[in-house]
């Protein structure tokens, strides 16, 4: 159904990853082996013990001020607010399997929060004309968020989904006093063998979302849709795993986080003239949001990628978080919070401001976590 079109013609494709980082071939365990692995085996159970990363546990979940967390939310991998209304969405990636997720509602004033359930029922709307239909609730995942206000205070939410299908979901949102209803609307299903990480509203009625890595190549790139026209590769984007996106408020430029090199790169749109720029940060950015004076926060970890790739997927001993603003105009950068795993929350991904405090969402966490304004290194309004 895509008519996805790729500067420089056909690639050979790449190998597929390897599953595991362990084989079995050829190993011998002698009885000083078995002593060492039995050694591990024990300081490795020792140290889950001791630091069960981003279980939504710990003091933080008990406090009411200062940086503290809101628990039992499941991987809100991306959150944003609901315009100026009392309400903060965030999505639910589901389990290992990318199932059983979906979407919570959490009110501002008290952090109260709940599921919402999607109304699933009315067929796709006629922009939406080659959406198959409405997802499996069961299987649906929530990953990367996007919103698109309209005039009449209603929004209509665009979600990564990755279960059952690589798609992303469309939904009216409506906000009311017990809190935001979706109803589904459509659907735009990615191109065979591409997975969405973060997608993006365009001013035209399209959406730009990230491939962090491409079928046919080792790089990832940014892919426009476009209603009636399909997906095409947007130029420029090549890097090396592309993340967090977000669209310029003029829609003449991309903001794309490479998250391998540290790099937020701003990429000229629709044969926009100006020069791309990038900066480079301290750590491995992986979402964007605008703050309200306008700048860019990138959320993301200041680890190693071993350490991302061993603690944030395959041990779970948990990763850091750190955020940064970033000024459009100079395209400056600097940190303005960090801080370490605990049992309570790990690996931070997507930060937006809601009143004087930072929300933080997590791809691997049971919470999300909120940081008065006032404990950041500086100023951030």
């Amino acid at each position: 159904m895509s008519d996805l079109q790729t500067p420089g013609g056909n690639a050979t494709r790449a190998p597929a990853a390897p599953r595991s980082f362990f084989t079995r071939r050829g190993v011998r365990i002698t009885a000083l082996g078995l002593l060492s692995l039995l050694g591990f085996a024990a300081a490795f159970a020792l140290y889950w013990k001791l630091w069960p990363a981003g279980r939504g546990v710990g003091g933080e979940c008990e406090l009411t001020r200062g940086v503290h967390a809101v628990c039992g939310l499941n991987k809100p991998e991306d959150l944003l607010r609901l315009g100026d209304s009392d309400w903060v969405v965030t999505g639910n990636m589901g389990n290992d399997d990318w199932a059983a997720g979906g979407f919570h509602a959490v009110r501002i004033g008290d952090e109260s929060f709940h599921a919402i359930t999607p109304e699933l029922s009315r067929p796709a709307a006629p922009t939406y004309r080659d959406c198959p239909g409405a997802p499996d609730p069961k299987l649906l995942s929530a990953h990367g968020l996007a919103l698109r206000p309209s005039a009449n205070g209603e929004h209509t939410l665009y979600a990564v989904n990755h279960g059952g299908r690589e798609s992303i979901e469309v939904f009216d949102v409506r906000v009311s006093a017990e809190g935001p209803a979706l109803t589904w609307t459509g659907c735009v299903v990615l191109p065979a063998e591409h997975e969405a990480n973060s997608v993006a509203a365009l001013p035209d009625g399209g959406l730009v979302v990230t491939i962090p890595h491409l079928p046919s190549s080792s790089q990832g790139a940014v892919l426009r849709w476009v209603p009636g026209g399909g997906w095409t590769e947007v130029p420029g984007t090549r890097f090396q795993l592309d993340n967090g996106i977000l669209v310029s408020p003029d829609g003449t430029r991309l903001y794309v986080n490479e998250y391998m090199s540290s790099t937020v790169h701003e990429v000229p749109l629709g044969g926009a003239t100006t020069p791309p720029r990038s900066v480079h940060l301290g750590f491995h950015p992986d979402n964007l949001r605008f703050a309200p004076d306008g700048s860019l926060l990138a959320t993301g970890h200041p680890n190693s990628i071993a350490i991302v790739g061993l603690c944030g997927f395959a041990l779970g001993c948990g990763i850091g978080t750190a955020v940064a603003r970033i000024d459009p105009a100079t395209l400056q950068a600097a940190t303005i919070f960090e801080r370490g795993a605990n049992e309570t929350f790990s690996a931070g991904t997507s930060a937006i401001v809601v009143g004087d405090e930072l929300w933080i969402g997590s791809f691997v966490s049971r919470a999300l976590l909120i940081v008065p304004l006032s404990e950041l290194k500086q100023p951030l309004l």
